[in-house]
């Protein structure tokens, strides 16, 4: 999980702080690994090389093709 033993949360790609981990400052994501949930945070923060910050490089247009389609 993206909270770090400082108590702070990082986004776990670039490590950028990320606030309290909510969703206006980070995209979370669940998944299962070996059985376990694991919560992941992905920073929102623009910067020049990922203008939506590391959550758009992971939830970009192609990535939800299918989910924008139905709507």
């Amino acid at each position: 999980m993206s909270l770090r033993p400082d108590g702070s949360y990082r986004c776990d790609r670039c490590g950028a702080d990320v606030g309290n981990g909510a969703v206006t400052e980070a995209a979370i994501v669940s998944d299962v690994e070996d059985g376990a949930v694991r919560v992941l945070h992905f920073c929102r923060q623009p910067r020049d090389s990922a203008p939506n910050g590391c959550a758009g490089r992971l939830l970009s247009a192609s990535m939800l093709a299918d989910y924008t389609k139905g709507q």
